[in-house]
């Protein structure tokens, strides 16, 4: 199930190598606590940075192991085998740190990038909102300029690791309203504790306990003109930059999910026994593990080959909607019949594919639905 050997760089390895240490050995002994307390892990996610997995995609001198996209998707799939609340919030975090790193100023960028990329600070985009969904054209929230900077109001909802996160990427409609961009642009805005007028309320979900999570207001909360990412107009630009890597990402997460769902599954088939016999002996619980493998095999296709092509800078659009999609249903499907598998067992709360498939879910839904990843392929094959 692992990508041809010939086809890593020695740099690929080592991340891969430095992913699976902190997965075995942080990771894995929490994973069952994280899921039973549903408290942000902010230790764990110290770990990470102090391990370099969370300055993989910034610049040389904030990360002291970076690499390609292709690295990063490796990282987060085997993060996710062990906790896939985990690498969501190391997802929800990079893909805050990457717009400081490519819009923002010197000053920013030395002001967040190094806390970032050691784990002392975690990182949010606030983008999606209770009435326009994650389309910037159709966003509520305002920043009225001020003389100083700007003051924000509006409401966010979804935002992971909002509410934990010690600098929020808020995603906002200036006022007065510039003709170009939809007039939407990026402010940073730092912790609920630190910005008056920042509240967060936080949701609790069926599946990813420990990820944080939830509705977020801002009420008139007054922000300097420093704290403007990239120029007045430019956050579609900003929004929109990352969301093939994101979606990429989210779908090497249903990868990861999907691949220690299968792995338990074909494990309990194999020491299980039913009427004298190994589970697996019969043809159709077979059917299931043959067909649980061609998911995961195919998804992990469409996930790397996106990976790779981004790494590349030849990434499109159709290519990382369709790794989405595939691991997002990869993940739901073989973590459903990982439990079918096991019978009775696998439904019972503790058990491991109990929580894959609870985790997998969201994945479906969240970073664009499985329907908008279907419209948009169709878009892009089609040239409308």
């Amino acid at each position: 199930m692992h990508l041809i050997e010939s086809a890593l760089s020695e740099n690929h390895r080592a991340v891969r190598d430095r992913a699976d240490a902190f997965a075995t050995d942080v990771v894995a002994p929490r994973a069952g606590e994280i899921e039973a307390t549903d408290e942000f892990p902010r230790d764990v996610i110290e770990e990470a940075g102090e391990r370099g997995l969370l300055g993989l995609l910034l610049p040389e001198e904030y990360g002291d192991l970076t690499t390609d996209f292709l690295g990063y998707c490796l990282t987060v799939e085997r993060i996710a085998a062990e906790s896939g609340a985990v690498s969501e919030t190391v997802q929800g975090h990079t893909f805050a740190a990457l717009p400081i790193a490519r819009f923002g100023t010197e000053s920013q960028r030395e002001r967040y990038l190094p806390d970032m990329a050691d784990g002392t600070a975690v990182g949010a985009m606030l983008l999606t909102e209770p009435d326009a969904g994650s389309s910037p054209s159709q966003l509520g929230t305002v920043a009225e300029a001020t003389d100083d900077g700007y003051r924000l109001t509006g409401q966010k909802a979804f935002g992971t690791n909002a509410g934990v996160a010690d600098v929020h990427l808020v995603v906002a409609r200036k006022r007065p309203q510039p003709d170009d961009s939809h007039g939407v642009s990026v402010f940073l805005v730092p912790s609920v504790e630190d910005a008056s007028g920042f509240e967060f309320d936080r949701v609790e979900y069926m599946g990813m306990r420990g990820h944080v999570t939830g509705d977020s207001t801002l009420d008139d909360v007054a922000v300097p003109a420093g704290n403007l990412l990239g120029e007045i107009g430019g956050g579609f630009r900003i929004a929109m930059g990352t969301i093939d890597m994101a979606r990429t990402g989210l779908g090497a997460i249903g990868v990861g999910l999907a691949r220690a769902a299968f792995d338990d599954a074909v494990a309990y088939a194999v020491d299980r026994e039913q009427g004298g016999s190994p589970v697996g002996e019969y043809q159709a619980v077979q059917v299931l593990v043959a067909d649980m493998y061609q998911q995961l095999a195919g998804a992990r296709h469409l996930v790397y080959s996106s990976a790779s092509a981004i790494a590349a800078e030849q990434g499109d659009t159709r290519a990382s909607s369709a790794a989405k999609l595939a691991g997002s249903e990869a993940a739901e499907f073989v973590t459903r019949n990982a439990i079918q598998i096991h019978g009775g067992k696998g439904y019972r709360k503790g058990m491991p594919v109990e929580r894959y498939y609870r985790d997998a879910k969201i994945l479906s839904i969240i970073g664009g639905t499985s329907e908008i990843q279907r419209t948009t392929i169709a878009k892009e094959t089609l040239g409308l």
